[in-house]
């Protein structure tokens, strides 16, 4: 079984595929302004200030090390819905063995996140690549090739529709 989770600014949705098979979606609210909102309540920051943080760009008014712990708290309130998810998952599945995780989304990326969910799960866990087929220079993009990974997934799949595509 393979998770694709997909981590968005206002929500995440998770996709379990069996073979290439989807067989379980669900959807919660709980995205990357979640932390946003953490970090302004709890370092009293302004929005964009907290943004900036919540990406590891340090700002007046508070250290990284300072947003570490909100950002894990955040993540773990993730991590609960997440383990909801596979509960409700296993509970009516013939097979509950999870090989791996997938992410995507900018949230994705907040630090910690991968980390404290592999630990969480003891499954693997990797980074979707929407361009690991799709021939491109990276040189061409504007800003971070990273970012542009966990962010265009999207994009890229529906650039790569053709007619009659479901």
């Amino acid at each position: 079984m393979v998770v694709l989770l997909n981590a968005w600014a206002s929500a995440m949705n998770i996709n379990i595929l069996q073979g290439d098979q989807s067989v379980f979606t669900r959807d919660f609210a709980l995205g990357g302004n979640a932390y946003t909102e953490a970090l302004q309540k709890e370092l009293d920051l302004p929005f964009d200030a907290a943004e900036q943080l919540k990406k590891g760009i340090p700002v007046d008014g508070a250290t990284f090390e300072e947003a570490r712990p909100v950002l894990r708290a955040v993540t773990e309130n993730v991590l609960v819905e997440v383990q909801k998810t596979f509960d409700f998952y296993k509970a009516t599945a013939a097979s509950d063995q999870i090989d791996r995780i997938v992410l995507s989304g900018g949230a994705s990326r907040v630090d910690g996140f991968a980390e404290m969910l592999e630990s969480r799960f003891g499954t693997p866990v990797e980074y979707f690549d929407p361009f690991r087929t799709v021939a491109w220079d990276a040189k061409t993009f504007d800003g971070d090739p990273a970012e542009a990974v966990s962010t265009a997934p999207v994009a890229v799949g529906l650039a790569l529709r053709r007619a009659g595509d479901r």
